[in-house]
């Protein structure tokens, strides 16, 4: 039996089945192990993963609604585009590998991105300015708002001390040692990690929301992402559409434009309609912020199943998201545009007119020792082309071009010695600040200002401005900046642990370390180079043709045409270069940011309120701030000093000179002060107050006027009379509060002195509050806005209607149909007699017949001029009002040129965009 079992083994071993036997025991064994590693030794992770596939409800992103102007023309759509994004989907040990998985991953993506050409989005308000240095990129409430949500505090006023006031590099190290981001990936690529991860994080209860990393991505970007999926965890390509903007530069402050939405304006949105999210796209300023609820639409849903590492497996169920409402604005698009460029061509007539050869600046009446008018030398010129970033000197200092060496290699030099003369002020020879030379002063006070106040350094909360040593400083200029430190120390105004964790025993010791702060700090700073250029241009040791061929070489201009071979070949000198660019407009005011280099025009219809143009002069481009926000180009626009960023129609205020007139003889008329068949001698100068203030035509004298012909030639003598009337008390006493009370009432009446009502941001109006007589020619206290003039001048119009100011004429559903018709607003009617609005209406009237830019116009118009003076060394303020018809107003318009020089310029611009108007500038 033994042996037949032992003979059968044998014949089996030898047997062909042996292998395939043999096999089937070795996959048995193995389904046998791999069973008990599922079920047994790693059953719970894959329990969890079965549950990560489980069915998740998604949302869907609603197309936004358009922007038409008035006659259906588009301004704003959608397009769709490829963008990259992100969700925390992956698997993870602990906290800190999650957090060095996730930064890795965006860090590629990021690479991936740039290296493809495209752009990361980022709206971290903390940025690296043109030194390298960081910086918030906020202010005031909405910087405190971030700071409270980084700090996790449930109010502002929950903030610590020090929380309220850390610098964007305390926040900086905060954030990234939050969420662990490495110090090897370069500094942008940081700030951007911290931005999605912030973002992230702040949603960590819905791991398959995502986040945007950059959009409107080239097809070379989506095919490396794609390629490279296996490596990139949670990040996908999508398709959505983005905004798009038409004419964006001259619509851009009107529209705004759109982003991710923060965290303060998700609290917001939310409490208003449920839908919004932490990834959502909104309107960050414009009509796109302020009908954000109409233009948003309805999200749709869908219900898939999502794998382990956040894809999408399968789609069960997809309702569709509800296309937002459209917008019709009031403005006519070409009449904006037109307007716009006619501001453009006004500042251009100016600063041609003001530019001179010379070095000349200031002319003075020798009678009455008072500017008499300002000049723009060329080599100003020059120099705001370096002093606005149109010419980089960091682009010079890197070119390897024979006159960007030339220019650095001076440069350098020049540098070196004036950093050595500063440090021995500093340090063995110093001078009282106001003995220093022009020049001088300028640097040490570049130093006080700019690097150690600015930069929190000297701590100006814990200084005493009364201070006898402070006082020596500030007022009498008869100490030097070194003994202000030395004392500041001892009386510690300068944060030191600000320059260094380091505990110094000395008083000296800490200077040194002050003085080592600051060699540093001016050695590699492009504010404190830009002074030494000033100084190296004035001088001629750099030369304009120099400076001029940077913009060529630096791509500013194109290095082709008749100007570039006669610059470069020398036949065309620097200052004829010039004045054709600027001519020509190759080379614009907002970019020279010279004064004048703004302005701003509103155009209504005093009827309806209805807005029909709103500009403000320099627009930007809105397309390269809406979604994946150019980097460069929005540092460019924060570092602009023409300021293209603030909507100069809405947020720039300025005294309004003589245009206040027709609201203080409205006053003055009502309240019974003057009469209008009253006569007032002007003698040049009122003499009824002290200091006696003069009369605009001083020495001479207007002689008698009344109320019309006061307005007509804006008499100062007649309406000091006015206001100071106004403050008088029945026994005879002035009383000023009295009277700038009055005026202030009848202005917010006019719809002067109160918002507009306007839908897009507006600063509030302020009536004059000091000095009734000031007041009453426009002076005192007062600042308003363009929007604020238009609106007045609209009521002047009506002969005391004062509509609400819109820029929506409707609101439609995608198929067209009317949501939302807006009809006139009336705010208030005033109740004033027909005498007064006859003599002041008059007035205006003869304003515009006196005016030689209205001569030759197919309508009568009336309107008033002002100048408003700020800095005696510096060309005035602008500003004019008018209305027309005469007799059946259709149309009003304000003008305000911020340094305008003289109101005739401002009546001529008001002039031209009539024409543009009625069709006569074709």
């Amino acid at each position: 039996m033994i042996r037949e079992i032992f003979e059968y083994i044998l014949s089996f071993l030898k047997s062909r089945l042996l292998p395939l036997v043999l096999v089937f025991i070795l996959l048995f064994v193995t389904i046998l192990v791999r069973l008990f590693s599922l079920q047994i030794v790693n059953g719970d992770v894959y329990a969890q993963s079965v549950t990560d596939s489980q069915e998740k409800t998604m949302s869907v992103p609603a197309t936004r609604g358009r922007i038409f102007d008035r006659n259906g023309n588009l301004l704003a759509y959608n397009d769709l585009a490829f963008s990259v994004k992100i969700s925390d989907s992956g698997t993870y040990t602990s906290n800190k590998v999650k957090n060095q998985s996730i930064n890795e991953v965006i860090n590629k993506t990021i690479d991936i991105i740039e290296e493809n050409g495209d752009s990361v989005t980022n709206d971290l308000p903390i940025a690296i300015n043109l030194d390298g240095h960081l910086e918030f990129t906020e202010s005031d409430n909405a910087l405190l708002r971030f700071l409270r949500d980084i700090y996790g505090a449930q109010t502002i006023s929950a903030l610590k001390d020090e929380q309220r006031n850390a610098t964007a590099d305390a926040v900086y190290e905060y954030l990234r040692d939050r969420y662990e981001v490495s110090q090897d990936y370069p500094l942008a690529h940081q700030l951007e990690i911290i931005n999605l991860r912030r973002h992230m994080a702040a949603n960590s209860y819905s791991r398959y929301m995502t986040f945007t990393i950059a959009y409107e991505v080239s097809d070379a970007t989506v095919a490396a992402i794609l390629e490279k999926s296996r490596d990139l965890v949670g990040v996908s390509v999508e398709e959505e559409y983005i905004r798009k903007y038409v004419d964006s530069v001259y619509t851009s402050h009107i529209l705004g434009y759109t982003g991710n939405v923060s965290s303060s304006e998700l609290e917001e949105l939310q409490a208003q309609n449920e839908q919004y999210e932490s990834n959502d796209t909104v309107g960050k300023s414009g009509i796109e912020q302020a009908l954000e609820l109409e233009l948003q639409g309805t999200k749709g849903s869908k219900k898939v199943y999502v794998d382990s590492v956040g894809r999408i497996t399968e789609v069960v169920d997809n309702t569709q998201p509800q296309t937002g409402h459209d917008v019709y604005l009031t403005i006519d698009s070409q009449l904006q545009k037109d307007v716009y460029n006619a501001i453009e061509d006004e500042l251009v007539e100016i600063l041609l007119s003001k530019i001179t050869a010379g070095d000349t600046t200031i002319t003075y009446n020798s009678n009455t020792g008072s500017v008499e008018d300002i000049f723009i030398p060329i080599k100003s010129v020059y120099f705001a082309l370096i002093d606005n970033n149109i010419v980089s000197i960091k682009k010079i200092a890197q070119s390897d071009s024979s006159i960007a060496q030339g220019i650095q290699s001076k440069f350098e030099t020049r540098q070196d010695s004036v950093i050595s003369s500063v440090m021995n002020e500093l340090t063995d020879s110093p001078t009282a600040y106001g003995q220093l030379s022009d020049e001088m002063k300028v640097y040490i006070y570049y130093i006080y200002k700019n690097v150690l106040v600015d930069n929190g350094i000297i701590n100006t909360e814990n200084m005493d401005t009364n201070d006898s040593v402070y006082v020596n400083w500030d007022e009498n200029e008869s100490i030097s900046l070194k003994e202000l430190l030395t004392y500041a120390l001892t009386k510690n105004w300068i944060d030191m642990d600000k320059l260094t964790a380091e505990k110094y025993s000395s008083l000296q010791e800490a200077y040194d370390s002050l003085l080592e702060y600051i060699s540093n700090y001016i050695s590699n700073d492009t504010g404190f180079g830009k002074k030494v250029y000033r100084y190296m241009i004035s001088s001629g040791s750099i030369s304009g043709w120099e400076v001029c061929m940077m913009l060529y070489e630096q791509g500013v201009l194109e290095p082709s045409g008749s100007a570039y071979e006669g610059l470069s070949s020398g036949r065309m000198s620097a200052y004829d270069f010039m004045i054709n660019a600027i001519t020509e407009k190759t080379i614009t005011p907002a970019q020279l940011a010279l004064e004048p280099c703004s302005g701003s025009a509103v155009v209504a219809d005093p009827d309806t309120g209805e807005l029909l143009a709103l500009v403000s002069y320099p627009g930007y481009d809105n397309n390269r701030l809406s979604g994946t926000v150019d980097k460069d180009y929005y540092e460019q626009l924060r570092n602009d000093k023409a300021k293209p960023l603030i909507n100069k129609a809405t947020s720039l205020r300025t005294a309004p000179g003589s245009i206040f007139k027709p609201c203080s003889a409205i006053t003055g008329l009502e309240q019974g002060v003057i009469s209008t068949g009253e006569s007032i001698v002007c003698t040049g100068q009122y003499t009824a107050v002290t200091p006696s203030p003069k009369c605009w035509i001083y020495p001479r004298s207007h002689g008698a006027e009344n109320v019309s012909t006061a307005i007509r030639d804006s008499c100062n003598v007649f309406f000091y009379t006015v206001g100071h009337r106004l403050g008088m008390e029945s026994g005879g006493t002035y009383n000023s509060t009295k009277g700038t009370d009055l005026l202030k009432n009848y202005a917010e009446q006019l719809g002067l002195a109160t918002k507009s009502g306007v839908e897009i941001y507006e600063m509030d109006p302020h009536p004059s509050d000091r000095d009734a007589v000031a007041s009453a020619i426009g002076q005192g206290t007062h600042a308003y806005s363009a929007i604020n003039l238009c609106r007045y001048v609209s009521t002047l119009a009506t002969s005391g209607v004062c509509h609400d100011f819109t820029l929506v004429s409707k609101i439609t559903d995608y198929n067209g149909n009317v949501i939302r018709d807006n009809e006139p607003v009336v705010s208030n009617t005033m109740n004033v007699s027909s005498s007064t609005w006859n003599a002041v209406h008059q007035g205006m009237r003869l304003v515009i017949e006196n005016t030689a830019s209205f001569k030759g116009l197919p309508y009568q118009a009336a309107g008033k001029s002002g100048t408003a003076q700020e800095n005696t060394n510096k060309a005035d303020h602008i500003t004019f009002i008018s209305y027309a018809p005469y007799d059946n107003p259709e149309v009003a318009v304000s003008v305000l040129i911020p340094n305008g020089y003289a109101s005739s310029n401002a009546a001529k611009l008001t002039s031209d965009i009539y024409k543009i108007y009625w069709g006569l500038d074709k």
